[in-house]
């Protein structure tokens, strides 16, 4: 029993000599000490898309670096439609995801996460052959836009 009450004692006072040491040092003008903030929350973008028979319509067409694009794709026409933004793989054998390819059935709705990691345009359009040649259904999404300070020193893609 004895040796139980003794354990209890050594931790108590150890406590106490720690809340003890960060009032001391409080009042004596320091700083607390406070645990990091390690992570921050992702920046999500909604772009919503709407695909009809005959064009795509986008919400938003730009989204700051970094953020991630959550698309969400209504197919409101009566076929069905595929989205295509940028690539899926960017050079050759990194299978870094840039893009993707999103077939959604009549009145379906679908909802892709895209992380904008690399600056300038990337296209997007219909997977079909036929509807690539229509304008309406192509267009280009901007990841940036540029900081002043990459303006002004020359970022090549700005």
């Amino acid at each position: 029993m004895r040796p139980r009450i003794l354990g209890l004692a050594v931790v108590l006072v150890g406590a106490l000599v720690a809340v003890f040491a960060l009032a001391g040092q409080a009042q004596a003008g320091g700083r607390i000490p406070t645990p990091p903030l390690t992570t921050a929350p992702d920046l999500y973008v909604t772009v919503n898309v709407t695909m009809t028979n005959t064009k795509f319509v986008l919400s938003v067409h730009a989204a700051p670096r970094g953020a991630d694009a959550r698309f969400v794709i209504h197919n409101v026409s009566n076929k069905p439609n595929t989205f295509v933004v940028g690539k899926q793989n960017v050079g050759t054998g990194t299978g870094a995801q840039t893009g993707f390819s999103a077939n959604v059935k009549p009145g379906g709705t679908k909802i892709l996460i895209l992380f904008l990691d690399i600056r300038g345009k990337i296209p997007y359009s219909s997977g079909l052959a036929a509807d690539r040649s229509n304008p309406a259904m192509r267009g280009e999404f901007l990841i940036g836009p540029c900081t002043h300070y990459e303006q002004v020193t020359g970022v090549p893609e700005c």
